[in-house]
């Protein structure tokens, strides 16, 4: 089934005429946008993007079948707009994302509408499509990962004593786009120390790396819209017994995660193996879920947790990501970015992790 069929067919699942949509991510998907800011109206048959003078042209060259409608002076505003549309052609139930529309904007365009069509929240309906890639989007994912691992071998050579984490994070950043990277996929991070124990800690310019000290990081590479995922641990120098346990115990984690990973496997499942093996091997279990969905955010369908019933389908691409976190004294993470393929799991992200590599 094509992606127009499979749009047509969750609008129906979910009792509507047509989606407004104003996540970009889910823009770009349905129609290749690359911009922000704009109204993406969407029925079965036809849809419309809402721009003002910024990005109209743009719009315009970029949109796959929506017809651009300009609003803001000398236009009318988007609302009204938007309600216009709606009466023109019928749309009599109109949803909106629950999680993405400011209530500022809700409020004008239900005001506008007025009770001429319901305005009903929603959620997951154009991520529900994106969670399985097409193989252009794979191949897309998989230029991402070869990029990381890539920039992830050149930047070990700057590390040395002494080095901030901030200084490191951005040097990783510009090896990202010295390989081929039109950017990173998210915020960098860059954990020393004690610091590691933190899963998102900031990098510091204050923070230098010391002998011994763990070194964390979790990075990605951006490209032509598609993301990878990737965390390492690394030791400067020698590590210690309690390091290599600790390390150990990730990755055993890690690797019965992505064998867990499986067409007609639940990300509870997937969650559980993880966290059981860390559990059998003394150390505590870590605070989320073990990974996520990769693609145009690099935060997206499947979140696989304790509580996820969702079934892993081929084509899905998500992250294996386990850690152990000890305040006070540092932590460690392994994670790739991972294919749900026909037979099993497929790591994107090849970057070695076998064994804690001392720098």
């Amino acid at each position: 089934m094509n992606l127009v069929d499979r749009f047509e067919t969750a609008l129906r699942e979910a009792h509507l005429d047509a989606l407004l949509i104003t996540r970009d991510a889910n823009q770009r998907y349905l129609e290749d946008y690359t911009g922000s800011e704009c109204y993406l109206l969407a029925s079965a048959k036809k849809r419309w993007l809402i721009a003002d003078a910024r990005y109209s042209e743009q719009a315009d060259q970029e949109c796959r079948t929506a017809s651009v409608v300009q609003h803001r002076d000398p236009f009318p505003p988007y609302a009204e707009v938007i309600a216009s549309l709606a009466g023109e052609h019928g749309l009599k139930r109109i949803g909106f994302e629950k999680d993405v529309l400011r209530y500022g904007q809700f409020e004008a365009i239900a005001a506008a509408l007025n009770d001429s069509a319901a305005f009903v929240p929603v959620e997951g309906v154009v991520e529900g499509l994106r969670a399985v890639k097409h193989s252009d989007e794979l191949g897309r994912i998989r230029t991402a990962c070869a990029i990381a691992d890539k920039a992830l071998e050149n930047v070990l050579s700057f590390i040395q004593q002494g080095i901030s984490e901030l200084g490191l994070a951005r040097e990783l950043e510009r090896q990202l786009v010295q390989e081929g990277a039109e950017g990173t996929a998210f915020q960098t991070i860059a954990a020393f120390g004690a610091r590691a124990s933190q899963p998102h800690a900031v990098p510091s310019a204050n923070v230098e790396l010391n002998r011994g000290d763990f070194i964390l990081l979790d990075f990605g590479a951006l490209y032509q819209g598609y993301r990878s995922d990737t965390t390492r641990t690394f030791v400067l120098g020698n590590a210690g017994d309690r390091q290599k346990a600790a390390y150990s115990a990730v990755l055993e984690a890690q690797l019965k995660g992505i064998q867990a990973v499986r067409p007609g496997a639940t990300g509870r499942e997937v969650d559980a193996v993880a966290r059981a093996q860390t559990r059998a091997l003394g150390f505590p279990e870590f605070g989320y879920g073990v990974g996520h969905g990769v693609g145009l955010e690099v935060h997206e369908l499947p979140f696989m947790s304790k509580k996820c019933e969702q079934v892993l389908e081929p084509g899905m691409v998500l992250t294996v990501e386990p850690g152990i976190y000890l305040p006070g004294w540092g932590g460690v993470r392994i994670e790739d970015t991972v294919l749900v393929a026909e037979n099993g799991a497929e790591c994107l992200t090849r970057f070695p992790k076998d064994s804690l590599i001392e720098l």
